[in-house]
């Protein structure tokens, strides 16, 4: 079974708001949009060999 980490952030909440109302006429979330984001960060700054590391370990879970 995954594991997942919830991430807690400080942003203004006035932001937030906008930022919900805008993507939401999209079709979408903050938290689609942030889990995409991480997973480009991830791909951009994890190593492949360790990428694939942690795949296989969360697919033997």
């Amino acid at each position: 079974m995954l594991k997942m980490t919830e991430i807690k952030l400080k942003y203004p909440a006035a932001r937030i708001r906008a930022l919900n109302s805008v993507l939401a006429k999209k079709d979408t979330t903050l938290d689609n949009e942030m889990n995409c984001l991480l997973d480009q960060l991830y791909k951009k700054i994890v190593k492949p060999e360790v990428r694939n590391f942690i795949e296989e370990m969360e697919h033997d879970e």
